[in-house]
């Protein structure tokens, strides 16, 4: 009797706990799962998939595989959920890894997405993708150095992938590096010209590098090609005024505006080209519009207040000058253009008010301290106007240097390119006399020097260049 209830207790306890897992199924209908999603046919493969984990549960790569399925479904939820028992099942699976994290990019959850893309990476440090997403993961995260090193290992394990480019262009841009962002801009647009979005970082870079001439053609090809998209309008019609061309920019914002007419930046570029070619009536008109398209900008209300004041017309200027500061509190020029106003209409102690508040907020603004010491004059408090005016003479001293600094450096380039080193040194270091946070000067001098075999002095003037501009190297 005892041994009867014994064998009764096993046969219900066998009967109750979970079926034992069938490998050999869940394997069978995985495979069937990669055949129909390579055909194209989401929902079988999605039944297919689910079929072998409940075949198998513990099988990683089968909730790897679902979860790709349901993201491309559009059901993200569910397809982070998948990735996570897959990386829980198994850290090591480098593909459930990369998709957990890229999928969180996707969604915008930054923060999470950037454990599982460094674990995909230091799985498989060739697999470009994975590089790509930590990059784009580092760079929102104001980690510019670590995006560029991601990205540049991203185009180095897969050349042809013009996004990488493209994102590796704009981090070099924001860093710094212009040189080397206009090289990596250029290979994106000739891996695929079809991307509207590379072209037009191309022309913004080329714009901060001063070649208005090449970015006025790489831009207009963009137009051509791209006629609706807004970005590269605006762009053209900036690099239009870099050239000089104040008609052809005018020309593009025009028809920009017609096109997008909610396009409060559009109107506000073709005040400031109006502006440029002393049509203050039509200037006047497009910032009235910004303004009404863009309760939030700043600039509109500024420049209609200039002007305003450009046109005598004080009361107006100052109420335009304070809006833009109820848009921007720390906007300097809008508070050094409101006390210009209040010290042309006579209320010397409000403008010397908004003069200090814009040396507060820009401390090398020279034309606020030229202004408070004409205020403190006219006060008759000599001493103090006295040393606003040696700090506006100190600053622009300053910026003369810094000028002369960046010929001194050409001129060194030039001497260097002739094989005349020693001419090219004195240059360069006459350019770090006259500024020293030129981080050109230091590294052209470091480079001068190295080829004079002054390795020790090379290495401190490259090492002072590296603390200005992390991206240099030798």
């Amino acid at each position: 009797m005892v041994i009867l209830l014994a064998t009764a207790i096993c046969v219900l306890a066998q009967s109750t706990s979970a079926p034992a897992p069938d490998k050999a199924a869940a394997r069978a209908h995985y495979s069937r799962g990669t055949t129909l999603e390579a055909q194209q046919d989401l929902a079988a493969a999605e039944a297919a998939y689910r079929a072998a984990v409940e075949s198998d549960p513990a099988m990683a790569a089968a909730h790897d595989r679902l979860g790709f399925v349901l993201g491309k479904l559009g059901r993200t939820a569910d397809a982070i959920a998948e990735f996570e028992r897959a990386v829980a099942l198994e850290p090591g699976l480098a593909d459930a890894q990369y998709h957990l994290g890229a999928t969180l990019w996707w969604t915008k959850q930054i923060a999470a997405a950037r454990k599982p893309l460094e674990r995909a990476a230091a799985l498989r440090p060739a697999h470009a993708e994975s590089r790509y997403y930590l990059g784009l993961v580092k760079r929102e995260q104001g980690d510019i150095a670590g995006a560029v090193e991601e990205l540049r290992a991203a185009v180095k394990a897969d050349p042809s992938l013009a996004a990488a480019h493209l994102q590796l262009g704009v981090a070099l841009q924001a860093w710094g590096d212009i040189d080397n962002a206009i090289a990596a801009l250029e290979r994106a647009v000739a891996l695929d010209p079809s991307r509207a979005d590379a072209a037009n970082s191309l022309g913004l870079a080329l714009m901060q590098k001063g070649n208005a001439a090449r970015a006025v053609e790489t831009l207009r090809k963009t137009v051509d090609r791209h006629p609706d998209f807004g970005s590269a309008r605006l762009n053209l019609g900036t690099a239009l005024l870099q050239a000089g061309d104040t008609a052809g920019a005018v020309d593009v914002y025009r028809t920009l505006t017609e096109r997008e007419t909610a396009n409060a930046e559009a109107f506000y570029d073709l005040g400031l080209a109006l502006k440029q070619r002393d049509d203050f009536a039509g200037a006047e008109t497009a910032f009235r519009s910004a303004l009404r398209l863009d309760p939030a900008m700043p600039e509109a209300p500024y420049s209609l207040g200039v002007v305003l004041w450009q046109t005598r017309r004080l009361d107006e200027a100052a109420a335009m000058f304070r809006e833009a500061l109820s848009r921007r509190p720390e906007y300097a020029d809008a508070h050094y253009m409101l006390g210009t106003v209040l010290k042309q209409q006579g209320d010397s102690d409000a403008a010397l008010r908004e003069f200090r508040e814009t040396i507060r907020i820009n401390p090398s603004f020279t034309e606020a301290y030229t202004s408070i010491g004409q205020v403190l004059t006219a006060a008759r408090d000599p001493e103090a106007a006295a040393e606003a005016f040696a700090e506006a003479q100190r600053l622009n001293k300053r910026k003369a240097d810094s000028q002369a600094a960046v010929f001194a450096v050409n001129a060194g380039r030039e001497r260097l390119q002739k094989g005349d080193v020693r001419g090219a040194i004195a240059r360069f270091r006459d350019a770090v006399r006259l500024a020293p946070d030129n981080a050109q000067a230091h590294y052209q001098l470091a480079l001068a020097l190295r080829r004079t075999g002054a390795m020790t002095e090379a290495r401190a003037e490259y090492e002072s260049a590296r603390r200005l501009a992390p991206y240099l190297r030798w």
